[in-house]
Order: C-alpha cells, then structure tokens, then sequence
C-alpha cells in the first residue's frame, strides 16, 4: 500500500457497514463461512439478506458476528472498526471521552468499548515464551502524584515487565515484587536457558538456577557494563507512563491489566503500518466479552 494510512484511507475502505461486514467475513472465514456454533462449514446456507447464515448440520442461524466481541452489540460494526483503527495509529492510546467525540456515542458506551477491545487482548492465547536476551525490571503506577517513588512507593501499583532484546515486551501488575510472587512469572514467560539482565533486587538473586543471570548495580550508579543493561525496559516504563498519566489519567487498580495488556499491543507491534495493526486486532475479536467480564458481578 502507497497511501497515507489517515483517516480517509479508513473511510476509502470502509464507507459503510456492508463493507465492514465483508470484510469482517473475510478475515474470519475466507471464502467459506463456518458455523461457529458445531464448526461446520458445509451446506451453509446465507439469508436473502445475506448478513444471516443457517447451518444445515445444527439447524441454528448466525452471523459473522456471533461468538465475537460485536456480538448484542449496539453500536454499528463501522464504529467497531473506527476504534480499532484509532488505536492501530496512536502510540499513547485514546481516552472514551476522546473516542465518544470521535465516533458520536456516549462516554459511557466507548468506556465500555475500549475495555471490551482491552480484555480482548488481555486474553489471547499465547504460549511463545521470551528468550535470547531478557531485560526484566517493575515499575509502579497510580496512586498520588507526590510521594515517595520507585519500591514502597505509596499507593501505587506494581508492574512487572519482562522484554526480549530486539523482540515483545510482557507486562502484567503484580500485588508485590517479592521473589515468591515475580518467579513463577519468570518461568511461565521466559524460556529457560535464556539471558536474563536485572538490577540488584534481591526477588532476582536466585535466576541463575535456570538461567543466565546478570545484574547491573543501579545502587552503585552503575548502568551499562558492556551489552549488560535493563535500558530496554526501562525505556518501555518511560512510555507506559506517559500513555497512563497523559491519556488515562492514573487507571484504577481494577483495571490496570488491561490497560497494560492494550500497551503491549502498542509496544509490540510499533514497527507494523496501522492497516497489519487494525487486521492484528480484528483476528484476535472472536471471543465473546459481556459485561460481567469487564465489572465483576
């Protein structure tokens, strides 16, 4: 593609929900529409109104939109994409007030929304584990402005954060950075046998039973030794700040995962143009999210 990746472009492709609804088929099935309810893909027959399908194996109807995050949704596919698009060109995220001016619903149903697209991405399946040379550090966020900062900072979250060098980043808040709590994050993202670059805290002192372990003293002001360094990481925090204390404005504790789950997104896919982006985020909606998924009960 040549063009600018703007939003004329978004509208060029997607004028209305007829083309949002292709395209959504698409992506989902190819040329072969599949119930989603028995997984059959033969003899499935398309309604008049070509948006409805009948299934002639389960006899139940469906749409592209079944057992998907659109599914009871009120709001019009092309608004879905919009935001999907919104979020494929911006680097620090978009607030619901901004997105409810952006694409004509109210503050509370675009909350709802991007916490939608944010579980969504909180929970994808994904079992490639970090390896090579692993940065990991933790970082704090929320709370007072004022205060102390950095461990024991006072009502702050903590976050932990593994990144492979030249590779994804994996973040995740943390209830404390105690060693009993951080290793069994280690182990499940990061690959045994990996490099692992850490300062002197003391959760990190027994890595090398599985790993490679090296540490930079921070304490002593020491930063870089050679390639021994945790500046990858720390860059990402730099970031992840910006984009919660600029555009969220301090998220509650409640929902912090998922704000750190639509960051590592961003982060992840930073060299990709907006349109593999927007496709990225689309292939990852068949999953059903209700409201008791984004609240609790």
């Amino acid at each position: 593609m040549t063009e600018n990746y703007n939003l004329f472009y978004f509208f060029k492709q997607f004028p209305d929900e007829e083309s949002c609804r292709k395209y959504l088929e698409k992506r989902r099935w190819g040329n072969t529409p599949t119930c989603p309810h028995c997984s059959n893909a033969q003899k499935v027959y398309r309604y008049k109104n070509g948006k409805t399908f009948k299934c002639a194996h389960c006899g139940k109807q469906f749409k592209v939109t079944t057992g998907t995050i659109y599914e009871n949704s009120n709001i019009p596919l092309q608004k879905w994409f919009l935001t999907f698009y919104l979020i494929s060109l911006s680097k620090k995220g978009i607030s619901s007030i901004e997105l409810s001016k952006t694409i004509g619903v109210t503050q509370k149903s675009a909350w709802y929304l991007l916490h939608k697209i944010r579980y969504m991405l909180e929970h994808r399946n994904s079992d490639n584990q970090l390896r090579g040379t692993v940065e990991v550090d933790e970082t704090y966020v929320g709370g007072k402005k004022k205060g102390k900062r950095g461990r024991g900072s006072e009502n702050k979250t903590p976050v932990f954060g593994a990144v492979q060098r030249k590779g994804r980043l994996s973040i995740t808040p943390v209830e404390n950075t105690k060693r009993i709590t951080l290793e069994p994050i280690i182990h499940e993202r990061i690959k045994g046998g990996s490099h692992i670059m850490s300062d002197e805290w003391w959760a990190y002192t027994k890595l090398d039973k599985d790993y490679k372990h090296s540490v930079v003293k921070h304490k002593r002001k020491e930063y870089v030794r050679g390639d021994i360094y945790t500046n990858t990481i720390e860059g990402a925090w730099s970031h992840l700040k910006r984009s919660m204390m600029g555009t969220y404005h301090r998220p509650s504790k409640e929902h912090l995962s998922k704000y750190c789950a639509e960051f590592e997104f961003t982060y992840n896919t930073r060299k990709k143009t907006p349109l593999a982006k927007f496709n990225q985020i689309i292939d990852k909606n068949l999953i059903r999210v209700g409201y008791t998924d984004i609240v609790g009960t």
